[in-house]
């Protein structure tokens, strides 16, 4: 399909293709669009903006959208970057939530949400409860009931030993549980996509961005909502007793109410809570041209921009074409500093060849736990003890010099301490 669409005055071009409740309808809309926008979000569902002159009175009248419409809409890029490329970002498929009139001029916007077809997803409340499960297992229900396919991207299956889903959307209670696993939740494309935030922060960056590539940006930095360590209860089954863990330092302390099945379950907890609360603390936003490189989830590297260099999460990605602009907007989250990275991978390096063990010694750094190095180096948190054993005077002497009692069994540990990891 070759439309003209918005010309540049150049080789280059760009348009949208439309299908509307399955009609491509690019011919009828072309000369009444004025703006299209798409948002492409990590913790949100993706929306689409369409705004259109009314000027014929057809959208008012015969053309009048209904709620719940279905729009897939992609946009096209020919010529871009040389001459014969073509390139397409298929945004998905959208249901219609909000439109509105205005006059003068007359005009139109039509709102979209992904989501399924099925809207009760979003809106039924719904009670059950689910016993000796695991995360996968009630994702992959939920998305029977639905008509979507699961892609879950998880590593390790979560059991979930009893959850309850008391009056609430389907849409919400998965949410939820996702988000106290740590796992990103995103219906996309009539496929229901969880992933885990900490492998998508080991991704390697798809993009290096320099000062040159981007026409504005604001970077900010703030320690509000943001935690240095969480304590997280489960009952001991030996003797029902409850247990509190921390996980992280005391210095800015979250406690939740939330309920682990285990040691391990609370300290996985723990983990996503500081994990998604402090993805705030360092954050950038920029205007760059279109790099269909670039979407939510995606790793990118910021190099040039001096001590805000570093690897970046990128949260939100949003699409504005409008007459003969074409911007993204890319909001990002720091995952670590270059100057962070460096120290700390110097300081590693230089242990590993000094040590006399299989995996050398490991220096400590903020937000380590014993149970995040164990599983760093062993694939397994549940070996945090044998690496408390083999370096408990060391663990112990440095809580005593802090004024703690002990260290909880290594429960507390402080950055720039090395660990002989057996």
């Amino acid at each position: 399909m070759r439309q003209e669409g918005w010309h540049t005055g150049n080789p280059r071009r760009k348009y949208l293709s439309v299908v509307y409740n399955g009609i491509d309808i690019w011919n009828n809309l072309s000369p009444y669009i004025e703006s299209f926008s798409y948002e492409d979000s990590v913790d949100e569902s993706d929306t689409i903006s369409i705004s259109l002159s009314d000027r014929d009175l057809k959208w008012s009248r015969t053309w009048l959208p209904e709620k719940g419409d279905k729009i897939s809409p992609s946009i096209i890029l020919e010529n871009w970057n040389y001459e014969g490329e073509k390139m397409t970002v298929i945004c998905g498929a959208f249901l219609v939530d909000d439109y509105s009139f205005s006059c003068p001029p007359f005009s139109c916007t039509i709102n979209g949400v992904s989501a399924p077809v099925d809207t009760s997803f979003k809106e039924s409340e719904n009670t059950k409860t689910w016993e000796n499960a695991t995360v996968r297992l009630i994702a992959n229900e939920i998305a029977v009931k639905y008509g979507l396919e699961l892609i879950f991207e998880v590593s390790e299956d979560i059991a979930v030993s009893k959850t309850e889903q008391d009056k609430q959307p389907d849409s919400e209670f998965l949410k939820n549980l996702c988000e106290k696993y740590g796992l990103g939740i995103k219906v996309y494309s009539n496929r229901l996509v969880i992933w885990d935030l900490k492998q998508y922060f080991e991704k390697s960056p798809v993009l290096t961005i320099v000062p040159n590539m981007v026409s504005k940006w604001t970077y900010n930095s703030t320690i509000q909502g943001t935690y240095t360590g969480a304590k997280v209860s489960y009952a001991n089954p030996n003797n029902e007793k409850t247990v509190e863990i921390l996980v992280g330092t005391e210095e800015r302390l979250y406690k939740t109410n939330q309920k682990a099945d285990s040691e391990a379950d609370a300290r996985r907890i723990g983990e996503s809570i500081l994990r998604n609360a402090n993805r705030k603390e360092r954050t950038m936003k920029l205007t760059i041209p279109p790099k269909m490189s670039l979407y939510a989830t995606c790793n990118v590297k910021l190099s040039g921009f001096g001590n805000l260099d570093g690897k970046y999460f990128v949260e939100k990605v949003s699409h504005s074409l409008s007459g003969k602009s074409y911007d993204m907007q890319v909001s990002l989250s720091c995952i670590s500093r270059d100057s962070e990275n460096s120290e700390v991978e110097s300081k590693n390096e230089t242990a590993q060849t000094n040590g006399n063990t299989a995996h050398g010694n490991y220096t400590v750094v903020k937000g380590d736990s014993l149970w995040s190095i164990a599983k760093h180096f062993y694939g397994s948190g549940s070996k945090s003890q044998d690496l408390y054993q083999k370096n408990r005077d060391l663990i112990e002497s440095e809580a005593v010099k802090r004024g703690k009692k002990d260290s909880g069994n290594g429960y507390f540990i402080y950055p720039g301490m090395s660990l002989i990891i057996p």
